[in-house]
């Protein structure tokens, strides 16, 4: 078996997550997610970004307050595979809010569909989406 990776190695390693590995660098969250843990991320992929204009995205990475609110609503504390949201009808995010779990034709979170389910890190989990979790 091949040594699992961190959050953040994983995610680049898999190459659908762009924008968000480059939210992650703007708000200095590398080293927290390659080193700290365990968490679950929700990590949309970079098609997620397609229906935004540029400018949007370009403002939100420029409010580092507002861009920390959505990363942080993307993110569960401890590690859930696809067998324990299955269990579950919500999930606490690091922000506070509430993510929604439902469980019909795959597995949704709040209007995000769990596109690649289960991807094993170190120090954590991660399921690609395909849109963007919005508080």
């Amino acid at each position: 078996m091949t040594e699992l990776k961190n959050l953040i190695a994983t995610a680049k390693e898999k190459g659908s997550f762009p924008t968000l590995l480059k939210a992650a660098e703007k708000l200095k969250l590398i080293s927290k997610y390659s080193n700290e843990g365990p968490f679950t991320i929700f990590a949309p992929i970079e098609s997620a970004f397609e229906p935004i204009p540029d400018e949007v995205v370009d403002e939100s990475f420029d409010d580092h307050g507002y861009l920390l609110g959505i990363i942080n609503y993307h993110i569960v504390e401890g590690k859930y595979t696809t067998a324990d949201l299955a269990g579950l009808t919500e999930l606490e995010t690091i922000s506070g809010n509430k993510l929604k779990i439902t469980v019909k034709d795959g597995i949704k979170v709040d209007t995000a569909k769990i596109i690649e389910a289960d991807i094993e890190c170190s120090n954590g989990i991660i399921h690609a989406i395909d849109e963007i979790l919005v508080p």
